[in-house]
């Protein structure tokens, strides 16, 4: 009985050193490959998001190229707005010989809204200081040629008004359609 102590006096602790030994490593082993995991997780996530990075960036120029040229229109056609209602083109094109005061006043509303309304989508693609400064423009235009026809008694000849709206637009401080064609400028450049 005595050998079956010894025996198991020798053996028990080699048992427990070996399971403990085993656990340990069974435990380190289900860690690192916890790590190893988790590395690969972050890896395959950064790698992820490298390539939704790449794509955003490729899918911003490709947008660029649609959308540059549209934004060059937009700039370009507001510039041919106020260009069609400064008033020295303005009054040549609603002008008619036997107009009076009166009726091209009206004519002159009706053309100057339906030119800025005709182009109100370009405020898309510009600025919103390019935007604004053609919409101050534009309602400076129609507050000088509402306060013009209110000096020239409406069955007055068309040419009266017209004068007076030139010269008017002459004695204002600043011209706000040169003030927006050079915003607009300035603005377009900063894209192209």
């Amino acid at each position: 009985m005595d050998t079956i102590i010894i025996l198991l006096e020798l053996t028990i602790p080699s048992i427990v050193v070996f399971l403990c030994s085993y656990f340990l490593i069974k435990k380190f082993i289900a860690e690192e490959r916890q790590h190893q995991t988790n590395s690969s997780n972050e890896l395959m996530k950064f790698f992820l998001e490298n390539e939704k990075t790449k794509n955003n960036e490729l899918r911003k120029i490709e947008n660029a190229k649609i959308t540059m040229p549209l934004r060059i229109q937009a700039y370009e056609r507001l510039v041919l707005l106020l260009e069609r209602i400064s008033p020295e083109s303005l009054l040549l094109r609603v002008q008619t010989p036997t107009m009076t005061a009166g009726l091209m006043h009206q004519e002159l509303l009706i053309t100057i809204r339906a030119e800025f309304e005709h182009n109100l989508s370009q405020q898309i693609y510009v600025s919103q200081a390019a935007w604004d400064s053609v919409k101050m423009a534009k309602d400076s235009l129609i507050r000088l040629v509402n306060e013009e026809s209110q000096k020239v008694a409406a069955g007055a000849p068309a040419a009266a008004l017209s004068e007076a709206i030139l010269k008017a637009m002459v004695m204002q401080p600043t011209n706000p359609i040169v003030n927006a064609l050079s915003v607009l400028k300035k603005d377009a450049e900063n894209f192209m």
